[in-house]
This record gives structure tokens, C-alpha cells and sequence, in this order.
């Protein structure tokens, strides 16, 4: 185990939900991997009553709901002191005034502003997500802070301070106060550090931060700029803010030649460059395995090298750290056997320029040369030796990467998301079987070897430095004082950091809320973070006395009365049951007391298109009536792509129908999915022939069998004419030329040519509309999605263009319908109606309506003006977003789709195929194995809080009666069912609140 590693993994059986009917809500183990999802369900009680059955029952399942009715069709659901008023749309009439209407004194985190009936008031942060208002007076600038904030920001700041803090209730404000007030009591501004989760979040803490210390005079006006130095470093008489990671890259620079480091290591942050290095580590693991054979072939005794042993194991790393001294003892060796030179290579090494520092790309491909060349090496040497000693070819017989990284994306991909959560978690890689653990190996020499440190590394290699007493010692002197925020997002290695700079110490405060806790998949450890700060700081005993202290902050300035308490109940089921330590932490939030209520609003829709129906119809009805702009709406998923469905996709097209504009978060819209950059290289190549770019695209993607060597041919075509000649007429004289391409690939040239002028010629004779399907038909269909692996389903032979269904083809007839309802866009020649044919100058709108909505859905993380394209009357644009993505945002109205079991929660998959292995290796692994479950459920129910805890007035939750996808209730139950997260109650269709859903 590594060195000062801290495990906690209380023993926990998985817990069950009671329904309000008494039965036993199973918990929705079926996933797109497998598992038992066709659980059986016995509900036959009073519908007023939940019990509580085992000792794995959740809190809410240990007290009653009770339901009652209010006025104008509004129920209301009580359990204990929380109360929901929520409609249904099976059976409730609709409320008088669903929606607060603008300027009605609803008070949010968004409108919360101190206002004085004196002049000369300035509000600072009026615009901010947040309760507190610094108001800069022309006699004295004061912050505001409620009662609670006042008294937390002015606790004892040499006594360490856990906050526990709500959705809504201010938890920056107070963090950016205490600041304020450390700096008043006499501390110098630059020895405190105070630490965020992203860089963005940091970003706005030192403008928070500067603009509270301006309005208490604690910063003269012309240190204003200052204030925006971009985040490189600290500001001058600043605290220090800033992400853990970009803090302890500041100290590697300082000290990396401790760690062995001639240079400072260079950051690889994207995704991209972890793919690459992984696929040259991947190169590397396999020349080290040929290196070993040729040495057996050529009888070599391999010297003493950092990485592998002398005396074989069947269970160390097979990746070799310096191969350049053993690979040059081969070469010398087979030179004097068999006469072999690198000149016989692929290419002379020596012609190779040396890769300069910083440039990945040349080192990249100067390891790959290297690899050419010893390639080349292996196989004279087994033809040569090897074939004759009855070796296995490493050719025929390469390392297998594919047994020990199943699933459905390549193989790279498997190793890196696999080499994420490993390094996440701050695992060894002696903790993993030989192959998962050679990959680990290779990954991290591969990255020495270029000079580089990932995210992962920069807090390792801080905590190995911090092991130093000396480094400590200097560190704690320049910040004695430590402020983290987002604590219950730490993995196990920030928290260690925050462990050795304040140990001993005590001058720590930590800002988090452990019901939001939603990034364990990239490595967070919320409930052993609250344990080990509970454990030394909060419940530490000095003297009798208690260490320090832990405060709360419950009022939600957000959310009125209903969302509140329902995320309350939510809330409930966030934390093991048993926990007596952590169910501390789960401190109710109230609303603002007075704070007008609307109440929840819970869909249950036959089909996901009926679904995207009615979303869209109440997002239109809210913007219609002017009380909230676009960028005030939000529909959350829990994911964007699950397999090759993609759940928001309907309510896209139904949004464009109506003329929404929006943008997606946590992925790509389907406006930018490769079947629909596709179709739209093929209409634009339709209407216009003379554009290269779709040319070459369509020509790469849609002919069949041609290649690249084809592709040059045809690009060659008419180089020595005078004149320009396109790309589109290159291909047609290609297509008629018997020599220059091969029959097949002529033949799909042709082929494809041929149906771009039936397209032409059907213009003026067949709707727009008929050719896009008929587009969708011949080419598109047969596509693969870049979510799955599968081709998607090719439409029975002899089927015509009528009568076809697609997801993507539906998005891009509303797209069509969206333009026709646009009459400023079809003006002139492309004047013309849905049902009239088409003509040329409509499907160059068309296309040109296509590219300008693709540009329009990426999200910048800037608003933008809507686009020529969409109705002038919505301001900004609809977010369609992640719950990830989503978490420490607000909007006005929130809309979560598809919220059933096996989607929201997801369901179960499973331990992972290494997990399972390390169970052999590590006792404690197959204890947190056995947890894994109950661990996976709890975590989704804090999805299901973040998600619900968005919004400030509206909150819409829409459940299906039907699976979106006839595969999903094969593999999941048959009966689709409302997500265990919803009270039953609140899903029925009479007055008694008995369940309509049919148990099985």
C-alpha cells in the first residue's frame, strides 16, 4: 500500500427504498453491461404509508407520506416537516398561475440585492449566483451577510471550521467574507491560500475576493488592475486562489530537482495528448517485449535495468525503463551473427532530426522511429534465428491489450479511460496484474521520457515533496492559513496535501456539501474526506476540549419552499443510513421564508417524442410570456449519449421546430455528430458542386471503395490544365477514365455521382423533404455513430424515402420545418412552402440554415446573440446540459427528462475486470468490491439532488411510460418505471395517489 495512504470503508449493506404503497422499490441493477434488472415488486399497502422493512431502509422509508389536496389541482406531499406541492399531468388541473411572474418579489440567489432608500449606492455582484451583496456607500463600503454567513466568516481562525453548506445558501459569499475578515484581524492577505475545485471557479474567487476587499477599503482603486492578471500566480496583496493542481505545478517548479527532474516538467492537460502518449506507450510495451526475445534469440543476459530484474517473474512490469544500452547490445550482436545493419532498416536513424524540448509531436515521432527500426531489427533476427528456435512471432502473436481492457470503444481508449481511474484514485502499479500493471509502467516512463506530468502526477509528485520536512516547513510558512472550497470533490491525494499542510496546524476551513458529491468517477473520495476531517480536526480532543468546530448553512436563497423539501427527502438517501459519523453532515435547507411557491410539475409521457412535445411546449409558454429570457432555461440529462442513444436528441428537434435556439454542455449536440456533418457535406455538395471541402468529405466518407491512394489520384486529375478545375469535376472525369482507378472503386465513384444528379435533377419536381430523406436512405443509415460501435440499422431493401424514422433525420426535417417558419429566410427565389417542390435557391437556404444552427449549438461559455436563424423575441439560448455540467449553476426554470429507473439512476454495471482481479491481491479490495453497489446508488441520488437543487422557480420532472429503445427493455425490466428517486405518490393518476405503474 502507498506510503500514507488512508483507507475508510465502513461496512455497509445496500439499502432499499420502501414505495409509498408499502412495496419494496427495487433498485434498478439492469445497465447496458447486464445485470439482474427484472427484480420482483410486491405492492399491495396503504398508499398513504411508507415502512420500513430490514435494517437497510432508508430514512425516508422509515416515516410516512401523506398526501392532501390543495387548491386549483395542486397536492401537496408531507413527510414529517418537509412539504411538496406538486401537479401531475395524468390527472391534476392546471394551476392558475404555474410561473411566478416578473417582478413579484421573489427573492434568489440571482435577484438577492441590498437596496437603500439613500442615493449613492453602488450593488457590486448583482449579476453573481450567490445571496450576498457588497454595497460600496460613499461614506463606508459594508458586505451583507445574513446572520449565520456573519457569525461563520468571524470564527476563530486559528481553530479549524468545517462548513457544511446547502444548495443556494451563500457558501462562496461566506468563504470570500472570512477572507475578508482573516485580512481585517491583521493576517497579510498573501499568506493565505484558499483552494477551488476548477480554474474557472477560481478565477471568479479572486474577482469576488478583490472587489469585497475594495469595498472595505482593504485595496486602494488604482490596484484595480491587478484584479485580471489572466491566473498566472498570485496577485499582489492578494490571497492566493487558485485550483489545487496549479498551486502544486508552482511549487514542482520550485523544487523539481528534488524529485530528479533536470528541467521542470511541461503539463499534458488534454485528452488528446494522454491519447497519444498512451498509443506510444502501447509502442514501447511492445518493443520492450521484442527486445527480450531477441536477446533470448542471440543468447544475451540481459543487464541490470531500472524496471525489470534479471531473474524472470511472471508477475512484473514487462515494460523495460532504458532499452537503448540493451537494444544496442542486440544490434552489435546481430551485426557479428548475421551481418545485419540499419541501413537494412525501414530508414537510416541518423537522418532523423533530434526532437527539440516542448515539441511532443517530434518526440512522439522519434519514439516511433526508434520503434520502426527495432522492428525491423526483430524480424531479420527471427527469420534469420528465431523461426528455427520454434519461437512465437511476435507479428502473428502480439501482446493481447484486448483481454485485460474489454469493452466497446478501441483499444486505446479502454487503457486510458482504465489509466484515468487508477491514477485518480492514487493507486500503484503494483497493486494491478502484470499486463494492466506493464500499461501503468509504460504510460509514466513514456512521460518522463518526454519531460511531462499530467494532472495526476503534479499532486503526487506535491505530496512526495511535502514529505520533506524541510519543503514543509517552508510551505506552512507561506501559508499558514488554508481555506478549501468544493472539499467534498477532493480525491485521496488533495485530501492527503490538505492533511500535511494543516496537521498539527488547525488553521483550515473547508467549504463543501457532501449531498453534492458527483465526480467519483474521476477519483473523488467525499465520505473519506469528511471521516479523516472529522476524525483529526472537527472531533479531535485537546485538552477536553473539542479541536474544532463544524457550522451550516441551511437557508436556500435559490429555490422556493417545494423544490427545497423535495431535495430534502432526496437528500435523505445521499448517505449510508448506518453512518452515524457522516449523517452529521446532512443538515436540512429551508427557503426563504415568505418566498412565493410554484408548484413541482411531474409529466408522465407515453413515448419520448411526446415527451420533447411538451417540454418544448412550456418552454415556449415561458418565454412567450416574457418573464424570463432563454439563458434562464434548462433541460438536464444525466447524459448526453447513452450507448448509441442519445436522450435530449428529440427535444433538439422539437426545440428547432419551434424556433429555440440552444446550446449543449457536457457534450456535443447532434448537430455536430459525425452522421449529421455527413448530411450536411452532401446538401452542401448539392447545392454547390464548386465547393472542394464537401467534395473531398463526401468523397472520404460516402464513396465506396476508394481509398487514399484513389483520393490523390483524383486529386491529381487536370493538375497541368490551365484554369482552376473542382474537385466535383475531377471526380467525374476520374469516374470515366478506365485506367486511372480500379473497377470497384470506379464503380462507387460512379455510383455516388449519379445519385448527386438525380438530387439536381429532382429539384422542381420532389420536396425538399423527400430528398433529405432519401439522402438519409441511400448513404446515412449506414453510417456508423461514433457512441457505439454498431452500425446503425439500414432500412429494408426495396424501402422508399416515406415512412423512415431516424433521430438525426428527425432533427434535420425540424431544422427544414423551422426554416419554412422563417419567411425573412426564404425570401425571393426561395420563397416556397413545405409541400412545394424544391428549388435551388431553397436548398442553398437550407444549407447555409444547417452550418449557421451547427455553429450556434457549440457553447463557448459565453452568451450569444441568437443567430439570423432563430426568432428575434428569445434572447440568449435554452441550455441543454449535463448534470456534471450543471453543478454550481442556477436557472429559472429547470427541466429533467427522463427520469426512470436504469437512466436516472443509471444502473449498475459492475466492478471492473481489474477490481476484480485486485480482489486476490488486496483484502480490502474485495471489501470495497462488496460496497460497490450501495456506493453507486448513493452517488446517483446526489446526481438526482444537484439536478432537482438547479432551479429557482420552475422545476419540471418528466417520467416515460415506454423505453425510449425496444433493446433497453429487453436487457432492463419490461415495465418502465418512474426513477426511485420521485415518491411514488407524486406518479399516480387519482386523487388517492394509488400507482397506476403495473409491478410485475
Amino acid at each position: 500500500m502507498r506510503k500514507g495512504r488512508v483507507l475508510f470503508r465502513p461496512k455497509v449493506e445496500p439499502s432499499v427504498r420502501q414505495t409509498a404503497r408499502g412495496g419494496v422499490r427495487g433498485r434498478g441493477r439492469g445497465s447496458r453491461g447486464g445485470g439482474n434488472s427484472k427484480r420482483k415488486h410486491d405492492s399491495h399497502l396503504d398508499s398513504n404509508v411508507e415502512t420500513s422493512d430490514g435494517p437497510g431502509s432508508s430514512p425516508a422509508a422509515e416515516s410516512k407520506f401523506k398526501l392532501s389536496q390543495g387548491q386549483n389541482g395542486v397536492r401537496q406531499l408531507t413527510l414529517n416537516e418537509y412539504v411538496v406541492s406538486f401537479t401531475n399531468s395524468k390527472h391534476d388541473v392546471k394551476p392558475k398561475a404555474e410561473a411566478a411572474p416578473a417582478g413579484n418579489g421573489f427573492v434568489s440567489a440571482r435577484s438577492l440585492q441590498v437596496k437603500k432608500e439613500t442615493g449613492g449606492a453602488i450593488v457590486i455582484d448583482s449579476d453573481e449566483s450567490s445571496d450576498e451583496v457588497a454595497v460600496v456607500s460613499e461614506t463606508k463600503p459594508v458586505i451583507r451577510l445574513d446572520p449565520a454567513q456573519e457569525r461563520i466568516s468571524k470564527a476563530d481562525f486559528n481553530r479549524p471550521l468545517l462548513i457544511v453548506a446547502g444548495a443556494g445558501s451563500g457558501k462562496t459569499a461566506t468563504l470570500c467574507a472570512r477572507v475578508i475578515e482573516l485580512i481585517k484581524s491583521g493576517v497579510m492577505a498573501e499568506k493565505i491560500l484558499v483552494i477551488t475545485f476548477t480554474n474557472k471557479a477560481a478565477e471568479e474567487l479572486k474577482q469576488r475576493i478583490f472587489r469585497y476587499m475594495q469595498a472595505s477599503g482593504l485595496v486602494k482603486s488604482d490596484e484595480s488592475g491587478n484584479a485580471a492578471n489572466g491566473g498566472r500566480g498570485p496577485m499582489r496583496g492578494m490571497p492566493y486562489a487558485s485550483t489545487f493542481h496549479s498551486w502544486c505545478y508552482g511549487i514542482i517548479m520550485r523544487f523539481h530537482s528534488r524529485l530528479g527532474w533536470r528541467r521542470c516538467p511541461l503539463v499534458a492537460a488534454t485528452e488528446a495528448e494522454h491519447k497519444k502518449l498512451m498509443f506510444v506507450a502501447r509502442e514501447q510495451l511492445e518493443d520492450c517485449v521484442r527486445l527480450v526475445q531477441c536477446e533470448q534469440m542471440l543468447d544475451i543476459k540481459p543487464v541490470q535495468t531500472a524496471g525489470m530484474d534479471v531473474k524472470p517473474d511472471p508477475e512484473q512490469s514487462l515494460y523495460i525503463h532504458e532499452t537503448e544500452e540493451r537494444w544496442g547490445e542486440v544490434l552489435r550482436r546481430a551485426k557479428e551473427t548475421t551481418g545485419f545493419t540499419l541501413d537494412q532498416g525501414p530508414e537510416n536513424e541518423k537522418d532523423a532530426k533530434p526532437a527539440k524540448r516542448g515539441k511532443f509531436t517530434e518526440k512522439a515521432k522519434a519514439a516511433s522511429r526508434h520503434v520502426s527500426l527495432m522492428q525491423a531489427l526483430y524480424h531479420h533476427l527471427y527469420a534469420a534465428i528465431g523461426e528455427g528456435q520454434r519461437l512465437a512471432n511476435l507479428e502473428t502473436n502480439p501482446v493481447h491489450f484486448a483481454d485485460a481492457f474489454p469493452g466497446r470503444k478501441d483499444v486505446t481508449t479502454e487503457m486510458l479511460g482504465f489509466m484515468y481511474r487508477a491514477k485518480s484514485k492514487g493507486y500503484a502499479s503494483t497493486q494491478f496484474p502484470q499486463l494492466e500493471r506493464s500499461v501503468l509502467d509504460a504510460y509514466n516512463g513514456v512521460m518522463r521520457r518526454f519531460g511531462l506530468v499530467d494532472f495526476d502526477d503534479l499532486l503526487d509528485m506535491t505530496n512526495q515533496l511535502l514529505d520533506d520536512p524541510g519543503i514543509l516547513q517552508e510551505i506552512r510558512g507561506r501559508f499558514p492559513y488554508l481555506l478549501v472550497d468544493e472539499f467534498q470533490d477532493f480525491n485521496q491525494q488533495q485530501t492527503q496535501l490538505v492533511m500535511k499542510l494543516q496537521d498539527g496546524v488547525g488553521r483550515v476551513t473547508a467549504v463543501g456539501d457532501l449531498k453534492q458529491s458527483i465526480f467519483e468517477f474521476r477519483g473523488a473520495t467525499c465520505e473519506q474526506n469528511y471521516s479523516i476531517f472529522l476524525e483529526r480536526f472537527v472531533d479531535a480532543q485537546v485538552e477536553g476540549k473539542a479541536l474544532g468546530t463544524m457550522e451550516s448553512l441551511t437557508t436556500n436563497y435559490r429555490s422556493h419552499k417545494s423544490i427545497v423539501d423535495l431535495s430534502n427527502i432526496l437528500a435523505l438517501e445521499t448517505v449510508d443510513a448506518k453512518d452515524a459519523q457522516l449523517r452529521r453532515l446532512l443538515t436540512p435547507s429551508a427557503a426563504v421564508a415568505g418566498a412565493p411557491e410554484v408548484p413541482v410539475t411531474v409529466w408522465e409521457s407515453k413515448s419520448v417524442h411526446d415527451e420533447a412535445a411538451v417540454i418544448s411546449a412550456r418552454i415556449k409558454e415561458v418565454l412567450d410570456k416574457g418573464d424570463c429570457t432563454a439563458s434562464d432555461v434548462a433541460v438536464i440529462s444525466r447524459c448526453l449519449n447513452f450507448g448509441a442513444y442519445r436522450p435530449t436528441g428529440a427535444i433538439e428537434s422539437a426545440l428547432l421546430r419551434k424556433g429555440i435556439p440552444f446550446v449543449v454542455r457536457g457534450g456535443r449536440s447532434a448537430l455536430k455528430s459525425r452522421r449529421m456533418q455527413l448530411f450536411m457535406a452532401a446538401v452542401r455538395l448539392i447545392a454547390n458542386p464548386d465547393d472542394d471541402i464537401a467534395a473531398d468529405f463526401c468523397m472520404s466518407e460516402l464513396v465506396k471503395n476508394i481509398g487514399a491512394v484513389g483520393m490523390r489520384k483524383v486529386h491529381e486529375q487536370g493538375a497541368g490544365r490551365l484554369g482552376r478545375t473542382s474537385l466535383f469535376d475531377k471526380m467525374v472525369l476520374a469516374s470515366t477514365s478506365p485506367t486511372l482507378l480500379p473497377k470497384n472503386a470506379r464503380a462507387g465513384l460512379s455510383a455516388f455521382l449519379g445519385d448527386v444528379d438525380k438530387w439536381r435533377r429532382q429539384m422542381g419536381q420532389q420536396t425538399l423533404a423527400y430528398i433529405i430523406k432519401d439522402i438519409f436512405v441511400q448513404y446515412i443509415f449506414g453510417v456508423e455513430s461514433e457512441s457505439d460501435e454498431d452500425k446503425v440499422g439500414k432500412p429494408p431493401a426495396g424501402a422508399g424515402a416515406d415512412g423512415v424514422e431516424d433521430s438525426v433525420m428527425d432533427m434535420c426535417l425540424a431544422i427544414l420545418d423551422s426554416l419554412y417558419e422563417t419567411p425573412e429566410l426564404l425570401a425571393g427565389e426561395a420563397a416556397g412552402t413545405r409541400d412545394s417542390p424544391c428549388t435551388l435557391a431553397q436548398l442553398q437556404a437550407y444549407s447555409s440554415h444547417l452550418c449557421l444552427l451547427s455553429t450556434a449549438a457549440e457553447d463557448t461559455g459565453r452568451l450569444k446573440k441568437a443567430a439570423t436563424t432563430q426568432r428575434a423575441q428569445y434572447e440568449g439560448a435554452v441550455v441543454i446540459s449535463t448534470v456534471h455540467q450543471a453543478k454550481g449553476l442556477e436557472w429559472k426554470h429547470v427541466f429533467v427528462n427522463h427520469f426512470i429507473e436504469n437512466m436516472f439512476p443509471m444502473g449498475f454495471r459492475g466492478v471492473s475486470k481489474a477490481d476484480k482481479v485486485r480482489e486476490q491481491l488486496d483484502r480490502r479490495v474485495a471489501e470495497q468490491n462488496a460496497r460497490a453497489e450501495a456506493l453507486h446508488f448513493r452517488e446517483e441520488s446526489r446526481l438526482g439532488y444537484v439536478a432537482i437543487t438547479r432551479a429557482k422557480v420552475g422545476l419540471y420532472i418528466s417520467v416515460l411510460e415506454e423505453y425510449p429503445m425496444a433493446w433497453m427493455a429487453r436487457i432492463f425490466d419490461s415495465q418502465c418505471r418512474a426513477s426511485r428517486f420521485l415518491p411514488d405518490i407524486m406518479c399516480s393518476d387519482s386523487q388517492t395517489g394509488a400507482s397506476k405503474r403495473r409491478r410485475a
